[in-house]
């Protein structure tokens, strides 16, 4: 039997709620934001907040997870795909994702209270590209792939953060060039064919 669809009160629910606690963090340390003030921000009860969450901690990991879970989908598309030599449409998919949801990933990306979200992303980024780098580098050793993934990862965030930072000045398809000069220039420098 098929899983009964969450109804859309509850989904606008979790949107607000979610929406509310990446504001704070733009504005306030996790450590000080309390569910009143999400519940506040968002103008919903705490009895409703505690329906869903079983506090800010729980709230922010769904957060992290259902974030991580759309860029896993992108990567998943991608490689359906089949066209693994090129980067454009992927690298486009998740700049369009991450401008449509601005405030969620800068709070994200930029979260003090732990690193497990940049540590999950670039985890995710490494177990999805792996076997694709193989297919174009297939003498890369482990201890090169990790040089490799290290630094696209971590440059990745750094534009991301930037991008973020600089509130999106940058056009969209001018970030997409140069993470693809990034990825390439690293794979060219750091892996062999």
């Amino acid at each position: 039997m098929a899983e009964p669809r969450e109804d859309r009160r509850v989904r606008r629910t979790h949107r607000m709620l979610k929406q509310g606690l990446a504001e704070l963090m733009q504005e306030k340390d996790f450590k000080d934001i309390t569910v009143k003030d999400i519940t506040d921000r968002v103008d919903i009860n705490r009895g409703t907040f505690y329906m869903h969450y079983t506090g800010i901690y729980d709230l922010l990991e769904r957060l992290e997870n259902e974030t991580l879970l759309d860029f896993q989908q992108m990567l998943d598309a991608y490689r359906a795909s089949g066209n693994l030599q090129n980067l454009h449409g992927l690298l486009t998919s998740i700049t369009d994702y991450i401008a449509a949801n601005a405030e969620i990933c800068r709070s994200l990306f930029q979260n003090r209270a732990s690193t497990d979200f940049t540590t999950k992303f670039q985890q995710l980024i490494r177990e999805s590209g792996t076997d694709l780098i193989h297919t174009g580098y297939p003498a890369a050793t482990d201890e090169a792939l990790g040089c490799f993934f290290s630094f696209v990862t971590y440059g990745m965030i750094g534009l991301i953060k930037r991008w973020l930072d600089t509130g999106m000045r940058m056009e969209k398809q001018a970030l997409v060039l140069r993470s693809e000069r990034l990825i390439a220039g690293a794979a060219g420098s750091l892996l062999p064919i």
